[in-house]
């Protein structure tokens, strides 16, 4: 039966009143771009606003404003490709390598963090820090003032699932939880006008963790590979 609003926003406060309370947890899921493309995910936020973990074949953390991300080399060629903005050109087998942008790039990037100070100037320059911050938001959203909507019921691993919808400017927030029992959440999900969004399960609430950056590891400036890029 479908409740109020009152009802429906009280479910999704219930839902995620134990992200917020956790501060930390573990996020793991897809992120999906604009363009369509997805990225699997697995996070660990330590509720202070920092967060690490891998972001497809990256490893990446965010400390303050600032991320470090590492590819593993096999991934190297998608993710210049990524930063440059677009599948790459075919190499000329005739060309001399050191002229070959693309491979001074990997060569730079090869066993080194990516270090980026956020705003990028390109999304994909950014690494962890959307996933990061959307879990914040979204432990965070139970507290909304603005009207939640229940959708249809959908099915999940044969549970059956109501959806809590709750937009707000650009920015909408849609909770899944069991229509039985306790609004406990079983997914959520995070959708940003322009077609970028992210669906996420959770575990380990309020298991300790710190992050730091890795003092000794080598690193590269995000603004001086997108140069190299042009």
């Amino acid at each position: 039966m479908r409740g109020t609003a009152g009802d429906e926003a009280e479910r999704m406060r219930t839902a995620l009143q134990p992200l917020h309370d956790a501060g930390s947890f573990r996020m793991a899921g897809k992120l999906r771009a604009a363009d369509g493309t997805t990225t699997a995910f697995n996070v660990q936020l330590d509720g202070r606003g920092n967060c690490k973990g891998t972001l497809g074949a990256a490893e990446s953390l965010l400390v303050g404003k600032r991320v470090w991300t590492r590819w593993q080399d096999a991934a190297l060629p998608d993710a210049v490709s990524s930063l440059n903005g677009g599948p790459l050109d075919p190499v000329d087998p005739a060309a001399d390598p050191s002229e070959d942008t693309e491979s001074a790039v990997m060569k730079l990037l090869r066993g080194a963090y990516m270090v980026t100070d956020l705003p990028a100037d390109k999304p994909s320059a950014e690494g962890i820090a959307p996933v990061c911050q959307a879990g914040a938001l979204l432990a965070g959203a139970g507290s909304g003032t603005d009207d939640v909507t229940s959708d249809t019921v959908v099915d999940g691993a044969g549970e059956r699932l109501q959806q809590l919808t709750r937009a707000t400017g650009p920015v909408t927030v849609r909770v899944l939880v069991p229509v039985d029992g306790e609004p406990t959440v079983r997914r959520a999900e995070y959708t940003v006008d322009g077609g970028r969004s992210l669906s996420a399960t959770f575990t380990d609430l309020g298991d300790p963790l710190t992050v730091r950056f890795p003092r000794d590891a080598p690193t590269v400036a995000s603004a001086d590979v997108l140069a190299l890029l042009g």
